[in-house]
Parts: structure tokens; sequence; C-alpha cells
């Protein structure tokens, strides 16, 4: 339209119905809450057990509670559905803390530390609904890491017995069923991409802040539980700078591991709360005192940096020098100084470091290991499991390496299965991402498995939640990869399509 004056006017901004705008309204807030209400709703509701001092209430329903949110997630938002786990992975052991604190006694055989692992469980029914990818060769390296456990497991019942191959069995699968579950929904991934980067920014902030916390001024739970459990031999004194945190987890371990991963996919994310993140993060890791976790986070960074444009490079290293800079104040105090100048002084003195020379030990006799049980002891044989086994006594115990314990285990048979498909996994990623340039969050992924799978040298990360963490970072690169190929042949196949309509309309 034109005005008397010459100048055009502006058309007016198109003015939806009332009732149009508040359907709008409730459809986005549908989309935003319907993932997020129940587990919100689940754990306000834990909390407010915690606050009524209802320990004996929440252990009988915890589990059930988040079984049935899990359950709920994976049937209608598979990525949330792995955000979740996570998320029990990384309170779930607090919530444990709390519950046996409020009921003034500890549970070793608490209910509640089944929550993540039947939520973990939940996603074997993708082998059942999509039993035909087992198949296709897509599938290929989880199928033999497959193949692998089934054969220690029936050599573990034969060898210690139902209970302890059954118990074991569970750590080991977990990780390569949640892998299937990955394969099968690979086009979630723009979802995996937000939920996930989410889940790990923001974990690492929570876990990390509140690990500084307890690192100060232990909380009376933590106290409690560390008595307890007769933790305090390997986790420290629990006292204001005397402990080894572990932050919402159960042991400083699987905490490091978890921080690390969470600080190496923070460089995929923007804003202000990466920024965060890593502040409170890196402070967190160091008090640890995982030197493992240590050696792992720059053997993360090296890929990362690698894949990275010169000027991309440059900005990291500016954040990473930066981010250690503000952990400088921290040498100044002391009680914080003095663990942490001891743990890396042992890095130089290996030869007076019990725990290097334990490890040096089985490698140095690993021939007579792995020639020991040409076929394998069979899962239960080592960990955990020996304690259900009728004559723990008679078996290994635990092992501190990851390639003996996989050797020792499987034997040759499992052994060649099982690592065919780790490297074919590793493989797989590291040639999707160079495909990718461009998805950062594919390339972090790369460098967090990289980084788990070297810890495999001084302890076994590819069961429980540190597989699952590696899992997650070699399979992000390959299903990203595949959604970009089918995003880009359906535009070309909508612009042919879009052509020959208009060929035909003019014809």
């Amino acid at each position: 339209m034109i005005h008397a004056s010459g100048m055009p006017i502006p058309p007016r901004p198109r003015q939806l119905h009332p009732l149009r705008q508040d359907k709008r309204a409730r459809s986005m807030t549908a989309r935003l809450m319907g993932p997020v209400a129940l587990p919100v709703a689940m754990y306000v509701l834990t909390l407010l057990l915690i606050v009524a001092h209802q320990g004996r209430v929440l252990e009988l329903s915890y589990t059930l509670m988040s079984t049935l949110v899990a359950f709920h997630l994976y049937r209608r938002y598979p990525a949330h559905y792995l955000g979740f786990v996570c998320w029990l992975y990384f309170l779930t052991p607090e919530v444990r803390r709390f519950a046996d604190f409020f009921n003034g006694s500890f549970n070793a055989k608490s209910p509640i530390m089944l929550a993540p692992l039947v939520a973990a469980a939940i996603s074997g029914l993708s082998v059942l609904s999509h039993h035909r990818i087992l198949g296709q060769r897509r599938a290929m390296p989880l199928v033999l890491m497959l193949i692998a456990l089934f054969y220690a497991f029936v050599i573990g019942i034969v060898s210690v017995g139902v209970a302890p191959a059954c118990y074991t069995l569970i750590g080991w699968i977990l990780p390569v069923l949640i892998g299937i579950h990955l394969v099968v929904t690979w086009k979630e991934y723009p979802v995996y991409h937000r939920v996930l980067l989410k889940t790990f920014v923001y974990g690492s902030f929570l876990l990390g802040t509140y690990g500084i916390y307890q690192f100060i001024s232990p909380p009376p739970w933590t106290v409690f539980w560390m008595v307890g459990s007769g933790m305090g031999t390997s986790e420290g004194v629990p006292v204001p700078f005397g402990l080894r945190i572990s932050s919402t987890m159960n042991s400083c371990g699987p905490f490091a591991i978890t921080i690390m991963t969470g600080l190496l996919m923070s460089l995929a994310a923007r804003g202000k709360m990466r920024i965060a993140a890593g502040i409170v993060g890196v402070p967190a890791l160091l008090f640890t005192s995982v030197r493992t976790a240590w050696g792992g986070i720059i053997i993360g960074l090296i890929y990362p940096l690698a894949m990275l444009d010169g000027r991309s490079r440059v900005r990291l290293l500016a954040c990473v020098i930066c981010l250690f800079g503000l952990c400088l104040p921290l040498t100044m105090i002391d009680a914080v100084s003095g663990r942490i100048v001891s743990r890396v002084q042992t890095i130089g003195n290996l030869s007076d470091d019990n725990s290097f020379q334990a490890r040096s030990s089985f490698y140095q006799n690993f021939s007579s290991f792995a020639t020991a049980s040409i076929a394998g002891k069979g899962l239960g044989s080592v960990g955990l499991g020996t304690k259900l086994a009728d004559d723990p006594s008679q078996l290994t115990g635990s092992i501190d390496s990851g390639i003996v314990e996989v050797c020792v285990v499987m034997g040759w048979p499992g052994t060649l299965l099982y690592v065919t498909g780790v490297f074919m996994l590793i493989w797989r990623a590291i040639k999707a991402s160079l495909s990718q340039s461009r998805d950062r969050f594919a390339i972090s992924g790369v460098g967090v498995a990289i980084s788990i799978f070297a810890m495999m040298v001084m302890i076994n990360t590819l069961q429980s939640e540190p597989g699952m963490l590696f899992v997650i970072g070699v399979l992000m690169p390959v299903i990203g990869l595949r959604y970009a190929r089918h995003k880009r042949d359906s535009d070309l196949a909508r612009a042919s399509a879009v052509a020959h309509a208009a060929v035909q309309v003019r014809a």
C-alpha cells in the first residue's frame, strides 16, 4: 500500500487470534516440559522425602520411580532417556547416603543403587524390538562385544557360579546395550546433541560445585557413609581438606572420569555455563587426586586440538590456560597444595609408588596371566562379583589393570572378539569425525573415547558408568555422520521433486 505522501506503508504484523496464541503457547510448553516434567517431579519428591527424613520410604520407592520414568522416556523421548540415565548415575549414590544417614544405619545392600542399573537395562528392549539390526554392518562392533561377553558369561557360570557371573555381567553389558540403543535411534542425533551437551555441562557444574564444598567442609552424611562403608583408607580422611572428593558419586575414581568427560564435552558448548563448569570442574578434578584422570584429560585434549582450525585452536588453548591459571591461587593454601603437590611428585618418583609398582608387576607377568587360562576364567572371577562366590578366597579378587582383566576374564577367544569390537568402534568414530570437522560435539566425543580407553592401562573403564561414557563418545560421531548424510539426501530428493513439479507445471 502507498501513503498519500508517496511513501510505502509497511505491512502490519500478522496478528494471531487469542485462542490460537494460547494454543501455540500450550504446545510449546508441552514440547519443553514433556520430557522434563517427570524427572523433575521425581527428584522433587525425592527431595521432599529427604527433608521429611523418610529414608526407609526413599529406599523402597526411589528405584521404582526411576524405572517408571526411564521407561516412559525410553518409549517417547530416546535422547532424554539417555540423559536421565546419566543423571541417575550422577546423583543416585548421594540419594543413598541421605537415606542411610536419616535411617541411622549404613545399608551395605541398599536397593537405591539398583536405580541406574535398571534404568540403563531398559535400553535392552531395543535389541528385542530391533533385533534385525544385529545382522547389519553398522552394529557389527557391538555384536562382537556381545558374543565375547556371552562367552565369558558361560565360562563364569561353569567356573564360579551363577550369582557372581550374573552380577558381573550387568556392569559389562549395559554399555553395549546403550550403544545398540544409540545405533537404533540415530535419527534423534540433533536431540542427542542438545540434551547430552546440556547434561554434561550442567552436570559438571553441579558435581564440581558440590565436590568443592565436600572438600572444604564434608557434610555429615558423607562422613557417615565413609565410616560405614570403610572407604576411609582409599578415600582419605573425612575432615576438611582431608578427603579425595567423590561429590555425589560412589568414589573418587568414577567421579574423576565423569568430571573429566564433562570438561572435555564442554569444549563443544557455548555460553557462560561452559565457563562456569570449567571453573569448578578443574579444581574438583584436582581434588580427586586421581592421577589416571589427570593424564586422561590431557590425552583427551590432543584430538580436539588437532581437529580444530588455527584460530579455534588458539582460543581453546587460551581457555585451558586461563582455567588452570584460576586454579593457581589454590596452591597458596597449604591444606590444598600439600595433597596435590604430593600426588604430582609421585609421578616423577614412580619407584616409590606402590600402585605403579603393583601394576608394573601385572604387566611383567602378563605372559603368565595370558597363558594361565587360555579359555579364560569367566565373568565373576574378578571384581566385586567374587564376593558372591561360594569360596571367594580362591578367586582373583581385583586386578589394577583393565587390559589384564579383559585377558583373564575372557581368555584368548573372548579377548580377540571384544578388543576387535572396541577398536572398530574407535576407528569408525575417528573416520566419522574427520568427515564432520565442524561438529565439535562429535570431535569432543572422540577425545572422550580415546582418553577413557587409554585409562584401561590402569583400571577397567569399559564397564558400568565409565563404559557408558565411552560408548556415548565413540558413537556420537557415527550416528551424527549418518544423520547428516540422511538429511543431505532428503534435501536433494526434496529439491529434485520441486524441480520436477515445476517442469510439469510449465509443460
